[in-house]
C-alpha cells in the first residue's frame, strides 16, 4: 500500500473546534465587546508565542496544570543531541506574560503598568460543553501595583464585563490565601504539604459547590465528598483536629463581615493566621467593592485556585448554567512569580475569562447575538460582463 492508498483521518483532534463564518461573527463580536472593556479602563493589548520553554510553567503552575500541558522537542533532524530543550504549548497566559516582562524593557517602564491579551491557549482535558484541549483566554495583568484598590479595579472590571453582557445569575467569590497559608505554616507544614493541601482544599471546594447547584452525578453526595476530603487529607499526612479546623473553610460562605467575623473565631487559638487576618486586605477590598455597587458577591473561604502562584487575593465568578463548567473567569495576586522568575520583587495580579465560556452563556440565556448564514446579495455575470460583475462585488 502506498502512502496515496492510506485512508486519512479527517476528524479536528479531540477538544478543538472548527468554527462556521456564523460563528466567527459571534466569536468577533464578544472579542470586541471585552477589547472595548479593557481598554476603557486603560489596558494594553500585548501578544505572546502560543509556545514557551517548559521550564517557566514547572516553575509555579501547579502539579495538575503541569500534568495536563502538551510538551513537544525540536523534529528529529533539527533535534540537539544532548539535553534538547522541551517546549510546551501555553495552557494560560500569566506565566508567559511574567517572562516577558522580565526579560524586555518592560521591567524598566514606570509602574504600575496594565496589559490585556486575548488568545489560543491547550491543556490536555477531558473534553466536555466549555472544557475544551484548545481554548481562548481573555484576561488582564498588573504589575507593581500592591494595594487594595488594584484588588478591587481588577474585580471590578471583571464584573462590568459580566454587565456588558447582560449575563445573569452570578456570583462573584473571593479569598484571601494567606490566612490559611498562615495555618499551615504554622503547623510547620512544608511549601510542598501547603500546595498539597490547597489543591486537595480547591478540588473539593469545587465539588461541594458544584453539589449545591445540583449539576454532579447521582453518586456524588455532600457524605461522599467529604470521605474524599478526610481520605486526602490523612493520606497527605494532616491528623483529625487539624483535617476537622480545616473542613471549616470549606463551608464558610456568605457577607464580609459575617465571614471575617467566624474566621476569627475559628482561629482563636492561632496567633499566625489572626494576624494574617489583620493584615489582610480582604476587609478593604470588599469595602471598596460594595462603594462601587458591585454584587453580588460572597467571601468563599473554600477558594484556593489549582496554580502554585497566587499568594493573597483569589477569586472566581460562578455562572450555575454553564453547569460543571459554572467557572466563568477566576484570578488573583502572585506577588512572588516575577522574584521567583529571577526579576526584581514585583507585586502582579490579573484574571482570565474563559471566551468559550462566554459564548455558551449567552447562548444558553438567549442574549447572543443574530447572525446572517448566507450573503445578502450574488451577482451573476456572463463571461463579456464579468469585469463589470466583479466591480459592482
Amino acid at each position: 500500500m502506498t502512502d496515496m492508498d492510506e485512508k486519512l483521518n479527517l476528524q479536528s483532534p479531540s477538544g478543538t473546534l472548527d468554527l462556521l463564518p456564523e460563528e466567527m461573527e459571534k466569536y468577533n463580536w464578544v472579542r470586541n465587546k471585552l477589547e472595548a472593556v479593557f481598554k476603557q479602563y486603560g489596558y494594553q493589548q500585548i501578544d505572546l508565542p502560543m509556545y514557551e520553554f517548559f521550564d517557566i510553567y514547572r516553575k509555579r503552575s501547579g502539579e495538575k496544570v503541569i500534568n495536563d500541558i502538551f510538551t513537544f522537542y525540536d523534529p528529529p533532524k533539527h533535534r540537539a543531541a544532548e539535553n534538547p530543550p522541551l517546549y510546551a504549548l501555553r495552557p494560560e497566559f500569566t506565566a508567559s506574560l511574567a517572562r516577558f516582562y522580565i526579560t524586555s524593557e518592560l521591567m524598566y517602564r514606570p509602574k504600575p503598568q496594565k496589559y490585556f491579551y486575548i488568545g489560543p491557549c491547550f491543556r490536555y482535558d477531558e473534553p466536555a460543553p466549555g472544557r475544551y484541549r484548545q481554548f481562548t483566554q481573555a484576561g488582564l495583568e498588573i504589575f507593581g501595583a500592591d494595594t487594595a484598590t488594584a484588588d478591587a479595579e481588577m474585580l471590578i472590571v471583571a464584573m462590568d464585563i459580566m454587565e456588558k453582557f447582560q449575563i445573569q445569575n452570578y456570583l462573584l467569590r473571593i479569598n484571601d490565601l494567606t490566612i490559611l497559608r498562615s495555618y499551615l505554616e504554622e503547623l510547620q507544614y512544608s511549601e510542598k504539604l501547603q500546595q498539597q493541601i490547597f489543591g486537595i482544599i480547591d478540588r473539593i471546594t469545587s465539588l461541594l459547590r458544584k453539589l449545591e447547584i445540583g449539576v454532579l452525578d447521582e453518586k456524588e453526595t455532600n457524605t461522599s465528598i467529604l470521605d474524599d476530603y478526610y481520605g486526602s487529607m490523612s493520606e497527605a499526612g494532616c491528623d483529625r483536629e487539624e483535617i476537622e479546623k480545616l473542613e471549616k473553610l470549606l463551608h464558610l460562605v456568605g457577607p464580609p463581615a459575617k465571614i471575617l467575623s467566624q474566621l476569627k473565631l475559628i482561629f482563636t487559638d492561632n496567633p499566625g493566621p489572626i494576624k494574617a487576618l489583620e493584615e489582610s486586605k480582604l476587609a478593604e477590598v470588599c469595602t471598596l467593592l460594595e462603594a462601587a455597587d458591585v454584587s453580588p458577591f460572597v467571601i468563599d473561604c473554600g477558594i484556593a485556585r489549582g496554580l502554585d502562584y497566587y499568594t493573597n487575593i483569589v477569586f472566581e465568578i460562578d455562572v450555575p448554567i454553564l453547569g460543571k463548567q459554572k467557572q466563568i473567569c477566576g484570578g488573583g495576586r502572585y506577588n512572588e512569580m516575577i522574584r521567583t522568575f529571577g526579576g526584581e520583587d514585583t507585586p502582579g495580579l490579573g484574571f482570565s475569562f474563559g471566551f468559550d465560556r462566554i459564548l455558551i452563556a449567552l447562548e444558553r440565556q438567549g442574549l447572543a447575538p443574530a447572525v446572517s448564514t448566507r450573503s445578502d446579495l450574488f451577482i451573476g455575470t456572463k463571461t463579456e460582463t464579468q469585469g463589470f460583475g466583479m466591480a459592482l462585488a
